[in-house]
């Protein structure tokens, strides 16, 4: 599937700079720890193994897949992003500039790949699929975090400075593009209003789409 009009405005050190300071906003913080509480019930079963980080920018996940005592290769194709996070000194965490669709490593080579909202700014999807298919190998898991096209933020996308130039998936497209590598699992979290009020453990939750969904598969042996 060729996505147009897409571009990695992660290239640039501006944004890379700034992409972390929204962690440490209040809210942020909060859907911070939403997004890892979903991702990491996907992760609490799988054995530590060494996972490949497709999309790592300034290794703000890189982290968290680190400290669930996983080896990580993490993979981005921003120099500026990975300059981050190469300074956060995350011991035997290796960073590599590449393109997700164009990996160096083998076929079959990790049996575990990671990546939080990447596929919505790649320019071509399907040869990213094949790419994470060629080198995980059978009987791996995929643990993907994907943006909701139906949620608010999906809504007003394109007033934002960075998610204009991206494309969200609503949870049947993430279980269609999955299907390739098995029988998916989705949860998902981070429910806002309108107003962008968080809505999480509320009894407004059930009014609102949310914004991160999060999708793991075991590729079929």
């Amino acid at each position: 599937m060729k996505i147009k009009n897409t571009r990695n405005v992660f290239l640039t050190a501006d944004i890379a700079s700034e992409y972390d300071t929204y962690y440490r906003t209040g809210t942020g913080k909060t859907v911070d720890n939403i997004e890892k509480e979903i991702v990491s019930a996907h992760l609490k079963e799988l054995p530590k193994t060494n996972w490949l980080e497709l999309g790592c920018g300034t290794g703000h996940w890189t982290k968290f897949f680190r400290e669930s005592g996983s080896q990580v290769t993490a993979v981005d194709n921003s120099e500026a992003m990975l300059k981050i996070a190469r300074s956060k000194n995350m011991g035997n965490v290796q960073f590599i500039n590449a393109d997700a669709n164009r990996l160096s490593f083998p076929d079959g080579h990790f049996s575990g790949i990671v990546s939080i909202t990447m596929l919505e700014f790649v320019d071509d999807l399907e040869k990213v699929l094949n790419e994470i298919d060629r080198v995980l190998k059978p009987g791996g898991t995929l643990v993907l975090g994907c943006l909701n096209a139906l949620s608010e933020s999906g809504k007003n996308k394109n007033s934002d400075p960075v998610f204009q130039y991206a494309r969200f998936f609503t949870p049947n497209e993430i279980t269609e593009m999955l299907a390739r590598f098995g029988n998916p699992r989705l949860s998902a979290g981070v429910y806002f209003s309108p107003d962008f009020e968080i809505l999480d453990g509320t009894e407004k939750q059930s009014t609102a789409e949310p914004a991160f969904i999060a999708a793991s598969v075991q590729k079929q042996i």
